[in-house]
């Protein structure tokens, strides 16, 4: 079970249905849960304004932080379990940073989708600075999703290192005996890849665990990697879909996209991302 669930939100007013969302999960995990509140400054710094009005410029910074944290406690007050605030404010650039920093010392960070941040380049850039990071899990919580207790997840297998870790990740959030299906999308058997039987040897090792494993061969044809998996997950009513993110180059996933940066645009279902 998870232990220590951090959420990150950058306002209270559009994220509201989120913290809501996360709550609800951290309750059924019986885990400590606190909101990390990223305030952007928000006055450009490449404009310097007079000595004499840089105290004007810090009690404006001051106040919006004060409004968003006031904003996000009004959330959590009848909260059935005991919520932290804190607050980081800084500029944008460095504020992805904070979400590092917070899943270094968390067994797993929950982000919204889009919709929920008032800057929706600070939620793709925090979640991607943490994952670079390898600091820990990132579970999305998108959009009308429901997620507390997890008796059935899809695992996306590519026999990646970062597909590795998405499966020993996974397991503290399953229910004992909970049902995994392996995807594979387009797999091909290999010696030094998915072996002679994709999926069949990730599968043997998490039935070891206790739980229920099937494989299943998926082919990608006239559609993308992460259409396949998130319509297998969809399809099967599977709680989550779990995945290893970034498992190619960077250069690769930023001019070509990518099943990690495909899902994090455009995700419909609760989304567990390892690296």
């Amino acid at each position: 079970m998870l232990k220590d669930i951090v959420a990150i939100v950058d306002n209270g007013d559009k994220s509201a249905a989120f913290v809501q969302r996360a709550i609800g999960f951290a309750k059924a995990q019986d885990a400590h849960f606190a909101i990390t509140l990223l305030t952007d400054i928000f006055w450009d710094p490449a404009i310097l304004p007079p000595y004499e009005a840089y105290s004007g410029v810090f009690e404006e910074i001051e106040a919006e932080q004060s409004r968003r944290i006031a904003a996000v406690k009004a959330l959590i007050e009848h909260a059935p379990i005991a919520v932290e605030v804190r607050a980081v404010t800084d500029a944008p650039a460095y504020l992805n940073g904070a979400a590092s920093v917070e899943g270094r010392y968390a067994d797993m960070l929950l982000v919204g989708g889009p919709s929920t941040f008032e800057n929706p380049k600070l939620r793709r850039r925090s979640v991607e600075a943490a994952l670079m990071s390898s600091t820990g899990p990132i579970l999305i919580l998108p959009d009308d999703s429901h997620l507390e207790r997890v008796r059935h997840a899809v695992l996306g297998w590519d026999a990646s290192p970062e597909a590795r870790r998405a499966a020993k990740d996974l397991l503290p959030v399953l229910d004992p005996g909970a049902h995994i299906d392996i995807v594979a999308v387009d797999a091909q058997p290999s010696e030094t890849g998915h072996g002679p039987s994709p999926g069949t040897d990730i599968a043997r090792h998490l039935a070891r665990h206790g739980f229920e494993v099937e494989v299943h061969q998926q082919s990608s044809v006239g559609r993308t990697v992460s259409d396949a998996l998130e319509e297998f997950t969809s399809a099967s009513g599977a709680d989550l879909l779990a995945i290893g993110a970034f498992a190619h180059s960077r250069v690769r996933d930023i001019f070509l996209g990518g099943v990690t940066r495909h899902l994090l645009q455009d995700v419909r279902i609760p989304l567990l991302l390892s690296r």
